[in-house]
């Protein structure tokens, strides 16, 4: 038959009891002493994997903050890195036209349905802005002053224009319209010229409205037209991105 383990117990806890009676008060001590130790040990044996949980989990949370401190802090960076570069570009530019009476700008509004016509500027009247003057950014020819107020101006982009151009390395001249995007058509260009891919296209102050020199773009394709043999189909494309305009120099005097 099975032993009752209530009875197997009971016995045992006898046992252990009329075991201790036998022993010296300082052999007592020392078995109570060992066995706080080993309740100890077993105590932290069961509730180690708790504590290592709670641990590990305010670890992780900590870890998890600290990883979201430094990719917001990697965005002020990167930010802070671009705008460092385009005010670089910028002042670049600003030395480079030592001829020029140029006046810094903001791009402070545009109309979103008519995307490529006109933006707004935060400079007027009062800043010595006039309307006709032509607009640039580091990159090439952005438009013209439309209409000017005291404190903003109308800045008509050159996809609403005609321009008088001339191809700077081979000084063959044409008119530059817009076709769609960045890229600009150079038309009535002599089917016997010797454009290629990659020269660049300059405002040829032909016309009054711009002045000499301004880069308008680059040379992308060049092809021979079928319907009209007289003239060569030059595309041109500019390094201006109009949809992201933000800071424009307008110029006022040339030397």
């Amino acid at each position: 038959m099975p032993v009752n383990r209530n009875f197997l117990a009971i016995g045992l806890s006898l046992v252990v009891a009329i075991s201790l009676m036998g022993l010296t008060p300082a052999q007592k001590g020392e078995v109570a002493a060992r066995m706080q130790l080993a309740l100890g040990a077993v105590g932290q044996w069961v509730f180690s994997p708790i504590t290592r949980y709670a641990s590990t989990a305010a670890k992780n949370r900590f870890v998890t903050a600290q990883n979201v401190e430094l990719a917001l802090e990697n965005m002020r960076f990167r930010e802070a890195a671009w705008e460092n570069r385009r005010l670089r570009e910028a002042l670049d530019f600003k030395r480079e036209m030592v001829s020029s009476q140029i006046i810094p700008a903001e791009v402070v509004s545009r109309d979103p349905d008519q995307l490529y016509d006109a933006v707004v500027i935060n400079v007027g009247r009062e800043h010595g802005v006039r309307q006709g003057m032509p607009v640039v950014v580091p990159e090439g020819l952005v438009g013209h002053v439309l209409q000017v107020e005291d404190r903003t101006a109308v800045v008509e982009l050159i996809m609403s224009s005609r321009i008088s151009a001339i191809v700077q390395e081979k000084r063959v001249q044409g008119v530059v319209t817009w076709g769609r995007g960045s890229l600009f058509r150079l038309n009535y260009v002599d089917v016997t010229s010797d454009i290629e891919k990659g020269d660049r296209v300059v405002s040829s102050g032909l016309g009054g409205r711009f002045p000499k020199g301004l880069v308008i773009g680059d040379v992308i394709e060049v092809r021979e037209q079928k319907r009209d043999p007289l003239f060569k189909e030059v595309f041109v494309e500019s390094n201006v991105n109009f949809g992201k305009l933000e800071e424009v120099f307008v110029i006022s005097a040339t030397n």
